[in-house]
């Protein structure tokens, strides 16, 4: 699991109110997760392998190996 660091975005990375852009670690695919519209989370449209989670001025990213649903509201700490 690795925190998204707002000063330190990646080219391939945004982030802007309660929105951020992140990659997939998997397919490369760039995939929004909205604070509002994802309250659990989100996972890669495209493969469900990286998951993303904005919590409180967090953003958590991982990616699961075995395609399991990872708990990041757990690790969020709400």
């Amino acid at each position: 699991m690795r925190e998204l660091n707002k000063q330190n975005l990646a080219l391939n990375e945004d982030w802007y109110g309660d929105t951020a852009a992140i990659p997939c670690f998997a397919c490369g695919k760039v995939f929004l997760v909205s604070k509002i519209l994802h309250r659990k989370g989100r996972a890669c449209p495209a493969c469900g392998r990286t998951r993303a989670l904005l919590a409180r001025s967090r953003c958590l990213v991982t990616e699961s190996c075995d395609g399991s649903d990872l708990n990041l509201v757990k690790a969020a700490g709400e």
